[in-house]
């Protein structure tokens, strides 16, 4: 038998903290998408944000509310990104091809 005590309150608490990582790499990667778009090319750039979305999502789960707004403002700009640089991809591919 265990002396702990496992409530649903402290299981509740250490998987929104388990989840903190999630949204910390999400705006990490939002941020190294832009990064990466200013220096190198928009094909990587779109690579780098979709994991970022994934990851912000992964990091809206059961979360608390801090958090899920940063994960939820990593996606955003996450998907403006992907949104613009795919526009702009298909303008040049399909518009000029």
């Amino acid at each position: 038998m265990s002396d702990t005590i496992h409530t649903p309150q402290t299981e509740e608490k250490s998987s929104a903290a388990s989840r903190n990582w999630a949204a910390w790499t999400s705006l990490l990667f939002m941020m190294l998408s832009w990064a990466i778009l200013m220096w190198l090319n928009g094909y990587v750039a779109l690579g780098v944000a979709a994991v970022a979305v994934a990851l912000g999502f992964v990091g809206c789960a059961k979360s608390s509310t801090a958090i899920k707004n940063l994960a939820i403002t990593s996606i955003i700009a996450a998907m403006v990104l992907i949104v613009v640089v795919s526009a702009y991809l298909i303008v040049i591919k399909i518009g000029l091809g």
